[in-house]
């Protein structure tokens, strides 16, 4: 599939055409220098044809600590792409630090198209003359904003994707296709390492700067067979720290990610102990029903200062709404324990991904009420009929009983726990619902 980078400094709305090629709002688009600080994916597909569009950070002459990350990042785009759209301002006209990027792009030996952005109207129609020392050929020019000549853009790219040779056959990223993995938890909670000690090179901004990670990153790969996603999402912060429509933005991108995600893994710095930011997102893992490991991360600093069982019951004790979630710690920057915590989450996915028999259901059901009767409530016991899964992810079962009102909480707790043990769904989030139906006996 041909790939193709959206190059250029900051701010000539890289961002913009990204989301109007792709036909989907996947990049942050804000009149902030320095938004996109990942690089991010999508695979545009129009009758037939498809190809790879990589939206990258803008590239800038003098840069800082965080802006020598946007480079790094937007060379291993450009080190990707089979083809570069170098974007430039119509609006701004040629300006040095175009220059640098220009100058950089010949380096490569790849294909570069001009791509001059902004011109809204009739005035910036000639603006293309103002680049034409690049000798960067086609030339094309655009408003991304207006999608004034970005349908053009686009069957440009169809045909030039349509004569590339596609030596492997297209594989579409569909949930059901692999497992997707969303890692969650406040900034600075080790999300990005973690990610990058996977993925096994850097595919996240890793930076102490909180709020780095702005949009979700998504990264294939292969671990021991499987094809698992990972999902690498904004921190979550408290509301009253949300002071911008970015961090807003953010928050939302992370709880999207939770409930497209097959398992979540919620970091925790064990160095900073669990918070009440910690507990809303266990609260919201619990709530979208995705099985969740607990992983405590910077383990290693904790050597010698706290105790690993006492650790362990204390996390447990303050995450309620995650009580039958495993608890793994590790350290992502040392690399330790990480084949830990990926068992658990293969086996939390497979877990929730096997569809039960009626039979094994049943008798599993009956089993745990024989062993514990449920308690007569107002003169009358609850009675048990049948029961039939009706959904996965998380695994839902619906019992018929004789009257659903007599199902009281602690019983329905106490099914939920026999039924991940006796059915091999160990950490899973089980939903029970209940219906009521009339006996066809009567004893």
């Amino acid at each position: 599939m041909l790939t193709v980078a959206l190059v250029g400094r900051p701010n000539v709305g890289k961002s913009i055409l990204f989301n109007r090629l792709s036909g989907k709002r996947l990049a942050i688009v804000e009149e902030t220098s320095g938004v996109t600080r990942d690089r991010l994916y999508a695979t545009v597909t129009h009758d037939g044809i498809s190809f790879r569009l990589i939206d990258t950070g803008g590239l800038v002459t003098d840069p800082d600590a965080l802006e020598k990350h946007i480079t790094k990042q937007t060379d291993i785009a450009v080190s990707e792409a089979d083809l570069i759209l170098f974007l430039v301002s119509a609006q701004d006209g040629r300006t040095p630090m175009d220059d640098v990027v220009a100058s950089k792009l010949r380096t490569l030996g790849k294909p570069v198209w001009l791509v001059v952005n902004k011109a809204d109207n009739e005035k910036f129609k000639d603006s293309w003359a103002d680049f034409c020392a690049y000798e960067f050929s086609p030339t094309v020019t655009i408003s991304a904003m207006h999608a004034i000549g970005t349908d053009e853009l686009l069957d440009r790219l169809l045909h030039e994707a349509s004569l590339f040779e596609d030596k492997e056959e297209e594989k579409e990223e569909k949930d059901e296709a692999y497992c997707a993995v969303a890692f969650v938890g406040k900034p600075n909670a080790g999300k990005s390492s973690l990610t990058n000690a996977l993925a096994g090179f850097e595919r996240s901004i890793v930076s102490d700067i909180p709020g780095t990670t702005r949009d979700n990153v998504d990264t294939l790969i292969d671990y021991e067979g499987k094809t698992i996603r990972l999902v690498d999402t904004a921190g979550i912060r408290r509301k009253r720290s949300i002071d911008s429509k970015l961090e807003v933005f953010s928050v939302s991108r992370s709880e999207a990610a939770i409930k497209r995600s097959n398992v979540c893994v919620l970091l925790v710095d064990a160095t900073a102990g669990i918070s009440v930011t910690d507990k809303k997102i266990a609260a919201i893992v619990a709530e979208a029903g995705r099985p969740c490991v607990i992983c405590v991360n910077k383990w290693d600093l904790m050597q010698g200062k706290a105790d690993r069982a006492a650790y362990v019951g204390w996390i447990r004790q303050e995450l309620p709404f995650l009580a039958h979630a495993p608890v793994i710690l590790i350290s992502a920057k040392e690399n330790k324990n990480i084949p830990s915590l990926m068992k658990e989450v293969l086996k939390l996915y497979a877990s929730v991904s096997k569809k039960i028999s009626t039979g094994l259901l049943n008798r599993a059901i009956r089993e745990a009420m024989e062993k514990q009767s449920p308690a007569a409530l107002k003169g009358k016991r609850l009675k048990f009929f049948y029961a039939t899964q009706t959904d996965k992810e998380p695994p839902t079962f619906l019992l018929f009983v004789n009257d659903p009102s007599l199902v009281m909480g602690s019983y329905e707790t106490y099914l939920k726990k026999n039924l991940r043990a006796s059915l091999g769904m160990e950490g899973a989030l089980i939903k029970l619902e209940w219906k009521a139906r009339e006996s066809q006996y009567h004893d």
